[in-house]
């Protein structure tokens, strides 16, 4: 991949975006002088700078998703994605270094239309600069959450250069976390007053800003202001949550048609894929149709956890990858987290294998809920299977593709990834809820996702039947299982102050320094400042 000089405050080259057909034009030259002797000037800069958003999403999305405990890569790779994967980063690697190039080329192409617009002068002005400042403080809080230590942890710990001007020669230097927040909310608060059309959901509009400011209190523990913004959102009556059985065709729908979603960057069928979607984040995740590495697969982790209730429509996001239907497998991870498997024979709800030329039977074991789990005795102790028909391998692994990035309006790994949507909403509501002590309300949130996810009702919690779970843990464990693979899960669990666990199978744990726990406080939960742009930014600084 091609990448431009060094420098992050770039022009602006502008790909324009029209509304209803697939045409772009650069906008290499605009100025400041363009842009306020024109509104169409000024809009088609916005709408270029959404197209730009397109590109961020790719590394936007791998920064966030990949160093999290939902997936496992099956093999190593040249690809940078690699060190932010495995926790090994590295301070020169391109994916790094695009994301952090791709948002300040954002920020300035939102911040040139900002400059060139008179708010009040007329509705459309102020429209624009609304969808600007949402723009502007979209990257900033992207931005911060990455190279910058979460907001809980001190607002004075070093965050990221605050860019809020057009001029790509002025290069600040870093602001405080808290600072960025701050600055990050005053946006989104300038952003709300200032909307004038009610648009769809592939633009900035004001549900947008709410739901987004939502989020950024939730981090803060700003917990009434979190539920105060969700509210809101949910109360507007502008969305809605799809039904339980379109659930597992979320990511099929045009975003535009999906009532569930607030802010999705739009993908254009037949447009914005080449070569059927090689290259693309989907394309990891799964082979369809012959596209597609398909190298990294749902975790261990998270298939107990999505596979705990065979009524779950997440599950459906998964796709086991089997080779024989005639065969099945009781799927264990051994002490050294690594796969292995027995051939095993159904008799109703027990399973048979043959070991050392004796006939056995896996340990079945109440799950509570109308079902068994089950278990395998090996020479290390009593392993939990899961049950699959014989799987496809690669490198040992069994491959469990994730489909939530692929497959919009019927092409392979066309995707418009979401930014906000209304269940991340309930689950701000519940998890602020839960840490200011109001249980049941923070529950009735989190059933009502697992309600619509299919769960029976002995699926749902109650303050009775939590167990050793504490409320907060229900609602972090369900954030997890429905927000999976949308960038939510690294940050969720470094902003409360938890452990990433990763001793699972996968390529995390290979070679001589391997890493199955992250702690909160560890330098590797924040990515290094490229290093290009300590060598042409005076002043900027590293991470440890």
């Amino acid at each position: 991949m091609k990448y431009l000089n060094n420098k992050y405050w770039v022009g602006l080259v502008m790909l324009v975006l029209a509304a209803c057909d697939i045409d772009r034009s650069p906008y290499d030259s605009i100025t400041a002088d363009d842009l306020q002797s024109s509104e169409s000037s000024a809009q088609s800069v916005t709408l270029g700078t959404y197209s730009r958003m397109k590109d961020w999403s790719d590394n936007w999305h791998r920064l966030y998703e990949y160093p999290s405990d939902n997936l496992a890569l099956s093999g190593t790779t040249t690809d940078p994605l690699f060190f932010s994967y495995n926790y090994q980063r590295i301070p020169n690697g391109s994916r790094v270094a695009g994301f952090w190039r791709s948002s300040y080329q954002i920020i300035v192409g939102a911040n040139k239309t900002i400059e060139a617009l008179e708010e009040g002068a007329s509705d459309a002005n102020d429209q624009l600069l609304a969808e600007n400042y949402y723009i502007r403080a979209l990257m900033h809080f992207q931005l911060v959450n990455i190279f910058g230590r979460p907001y809980v942890q001190g607002r004075d710990n070093p965050g990221v250069p605050l860019k809020l001007d057009g001029d790509h020669l002025n290069h600040p230097t870093r602001s405080t976390v808290g600072e960025v927040y701050d600055q990050v909310e005053a946006d989104l608060i300038k952003s709300a007053s200032l909307f004038k059309e009610d648009k769809s959901n592939v633009y900035a509009t004001k549900e947008a800003v709410w739901a987004l400011l939502s989020r950024v209190y939730l981090y803060e523990e700003e917990n009434a202001k979190a539920i105060e913004y969700a509210d809101m959102v949910i109360d507007s009556g502008k969305f809605s949550l799809l039904a339980t059985e379109k659930l597992a065709d979320y990511t099929k729908l045009a975003p535009e048609s999906n009532s569930e979603t607030i802010f999705a960057i739009k993908f254009i069928p037949d447009a914005d894929y080449a070569s059927n979607g090689w290259y693309t984040v989907g394309s990891l995740y799964a082979n369809i149709q012959g596209t597609g590495w398909g190298e990294m697969y749902a975790s261990r982790p998270y298939l107990e956890m999505v596979r705990e209730y065979p009524e779950d429509e997440r599950y459906k996001f998964i796709k086991p990858v089997v080779v024989d239907e005639s065969i099945t497998w009781a799927l264990y991870v051994d002490n050294a987290n690594t796969y292995k498997w027995k051939e095993v024979t159904q008799s109703g709800a027990d399973y048979t294998y043959t070991e050392n030329g004796q006939a056995k039977m896996l340990e079945k074991v109440s799950n509570g809920h109308g079902g068994y789990d089950y278990f395998v005795e090996t020479s290390e102790g009593s392993k939990k299977v899961l049950i699959d028909k014989k799987l496809d391998l690669r490198n040992g692994f069994p491959k469990y593709y994730v489909l939530k990035c692929s497959g919009q309006e019927d092409q392979v790994h066309l995707w418009s990834p979401v930014i906000s949507r209304l269940a991340e909403m309930y689950l701000n509501r519940a998890e602020a809820n839960a840490k200011l002590g109001n249980a049941t309300l923070a529950l009735d949130d989190v059933n009502l996702i697992r309600e619509r996810a299919g769960i029976p009702e002995v699926g749902l919690y109650t303050m009775a039947n939590l167990g050793d779970k504490s409320v907060l843990d229900a609602v972090l464990e369900e954030r997890q299982l429905e927000l999976a693979f949308e960038g939510h899960r690294k940050i969720d669990v470094f902003r409360n102050d938890r452990t990433m666990d990763r001793a699972y199978p996968g390529t995390h744990l290979a070679g001589n320094s391997p890493v199955s726990s992250v702690s909160p406080d560890d330098n590797a939960v924040i990515e290094y400042i490229p290093e290009a742009q300590l060598l042409v930014h005076e002043g900027l600084t590293q991470n440890p």
